[in-house]
């Protein structure tokens, strides 16, 4: 009889897990939110569609373009060619052609394809918040926030940022101090629509020393509707000093400091919305992959162990995934 495991989060680093070990273990996977991906998810508001997560994504390991093989022969992964602009404060610095060759890549026709079509296969349960696990005679038992009870399960993993993994684990579990140490940065995605497009030299842009930090055409990218959507992100220092501010106050000067990089007044917006990334990356990771507790059959993995990168969910949750198959 196939042990069973409960994973806690349907990103890409809980899904790969799923994918991965599922011929041995009877799995099943619990996510918060209606759709599985993660950070790696696209905020859908018609006419409106902008990849409010990762912007794009690269791939350094072989292991990573080949778990990705299937998907780029479905062209469900493709290369991003776009003209990328570098900004110091309010300076443009240079303008670089972003060519196919070199490897910017990102889901099609939204990045949140990637995620929903590894998972395809896989048994998610969403809406459905974990607040609270115990472990009751080598069994593990799950609690929702309305108390409904999941289980029970051999093991447990979580795929969640460090923070929010604390929130669930005791402080027996060998690796409880070892999260605990773990301090992440968050960032805002400003999201606007608009009625009208807007011209710009270049399509995304890098910005060092500034509240914005990124900005993006979406629709620039392959295979988008060709609707007016541009992405703004502010800069880790904005977002920890401005954590606890009215979204409206954020909105506004985000907006602004847009307007001033672009030198174009963004008006006549059809729509404005700002999502909160409170966990993005870890200001140090872990030197291991991931952390596991093998008296307790509870382990933890996630992106923020090895670069905060797409890759580098893949890469954690694949050797935690080695070690559970072994």
């Amino acid at each position: 009889m196939k042990k069973s495991v409960a994973i806690i989060g349907a990103g890409l680093s809980g899904i790969t897990v799923a994918s991965k070990i599922r011929d041995k273990f009877e799995v099943q996977v619990f996510e918060k939110s209606r759709g599985v991906s993660g950070r790696m998810s696209t905020r859908k508001d018609p006419p409106f569609v902008f990849d409010h997560g990762a912007q794009f994504f690269k791939i350094k390991s072989k292991c990573f373009k080949y778990f990705l093989s299937e998907l780029f022969t479905k062209k469900i992964i493709q290369p991003w060619e776009f003209k990328l602009a570098y900004y110091e404060k309010y300076s443009l610095k240079k303008i670089k052609v972003i060519k196919n060759s070199d490897e910017f890549y990102v889901g099609v026709p939204n990045m949140d394809e990637i995620v929903k079509y590894i998972s395809k296969d896989c048994n998610v349960i969403l809406n459905t918040k974990i607040e609270r696990i115990i472990k009751e005679k080598n069994k593990w038992y799950l609690y929702d926030r309305n108390r409904k009870s999941f289980g029970e399960y051999d093991w447990v993993i979580l795929t969640l940022p460090a923070k929010q993994s604390l929130e669930l684990l005791d402080k027996k579990i060998s690796f409880y101090p070892l999260i605990e140490k773990i301090e992440m940065m968050g960032c805002f995605s400003l999201m606007v629509g608009m009625n009208e497009a807007i011209h710009l030299d270049f399509d995304a842009a890098l910005i060092e020393h500034n509240d914005v930090a990124w900005l993006a055409l979406n629709d620039s990218k392959p295979c988008r509707i060709k609707k007016n959507c541009l992405l703004i992100n502010s800069s880790y220092d904005y977002a920890a000093k401005k954590i606890d501010s009215p979204k409206e106050t954020v909105l506004k000067h985000l907006l602004n400091q847009a307007n001033t990089l672009i030198n174009f007044k963004l008006s006549n917006l059809n729509m404005t919305k700002i999502h909160q990334w409170r966990y993005v990356e870890a200001k140090k990771s872990p030197t291991e992959n991931y952390f596991i507790d093998r008296t307790k059959n509870i382990a933890v993995c996630g992106d923020w162990f090895v670069n905060s990168r797409v890759e580098g969910a893949f890469l954690s949750a694949n050797e935690l995934s080695k070690d559970m198959m072994n």
